[in-house]
């Protein structure tokens, strides 16, 4: 898969230093009005933070007060859910949770509402951009406002060196990590906002290490997601798994 071309769109006045700051960063074109010559054009719109993809000719935020995720939050079976049941949610336990792979933060947002404190790591500086706009929305509104608390940090680096850098007291209870899907043959089957994200970060390469980093650090254990019907990662068994028809959670638990 060839690299998109990719720029940066600002209309707003008001996000103009935040824009120009992340094309600085970047080193990617920025515009004042969208512009089909880009396949991939993240755009500082008024009221959120847009990546659009003109091939799909459709686009993805991060919102943590609407749609799918807010419906989840209330309706998605709390610590029953599988996810939860992965990072060890039961009996009051509430872990610590460093999700190394944030992505949409959408997982992250689940575990933060059952009780978990969570770090987020996204090497993109892109994603990074619309995490930090989906939580200043997120925080104007108290239903999201309340669950977003239990975001501790938001970090925009490289997940393997930032896990080597923790000191023995800062290191989670959990890391969990979610490495971009495997390809489908059947790529019409994959929604919209998933080809997105793959278009932008490419196929990864990473998956093996980044596990047998986070086996080094978390203090409790490491949950992988997984599709299914998936291999394992790098051949390493995990302890436990836990999943439903599409999704599998493969936990691995630190040997005391």
């Amino acid at each position: 898969m060839n690299k998109p071309t990719i720029c940066i769109v600002c209309s707003a006045a008001e996000k103009r230093m935040q824009a120009e700051k992340l094309a600085k960063q970047t080193g990617l074109d920025l515009l004042d009005e969208k512009s089909d010559a880009y396949e991939l054009q993240l755009r500082f719109d008024k009221d959120r933070v847009v990546l659009h993809d003109s091939a799909l000719a459709t686009a993805v935020h991060v919102d943590f007060v609407a749609g799918a995720l807010a419906h989840r939050q209330q309706f998605g079976g709390g610590r029953g859910q599988a996810i939860a049941r992965a990072v060890g949610l039961k009996h009051g336990n509430s872990p610590s949770v460093l999700d190394i792979t944030a992505g949409l933060a959408r997982d992250a947002y689940i575990l933060a509402s059952l009780g978990c404190s969570i770090t987020l790591v996204e090497q993109s500086a892109l994603l990074y951009a619309m995490i930090d706009d989906g939580i200043q929305r997120g925080l104007a509104h108290t239903a999201s406002a309340n669950v977003l608390r239990n975001f501790s940090a938001l970090i925009n680096a490289d997940s393997i060196a930032y896990m080597q850098q923790l000191e023995q007291d800062s290191r989670p209870d959990v890391i969990y990590m979610d490495p971009m899907y495997p390809e489908r043959k059947k790529s019409a089957r994959v929604k919209k906002d998933m080809q997105i994200l793959q278009r932008l970060l490419g196929k990864d390469q990473s998956a093996e290490l980044l596990l047998k980093t986070a086996l080094e650090c978390a203090l409790n254990r490491v949950v992988v997601k997984r599709p299914v019907h998936a291999g394992i990662i790098g051949g390493i068994r995990p302890d436990a798994s836990i999943g439903n028809k599409k999704t599998r959670f493969d936990v691995y638990l630190m040997k005391s």
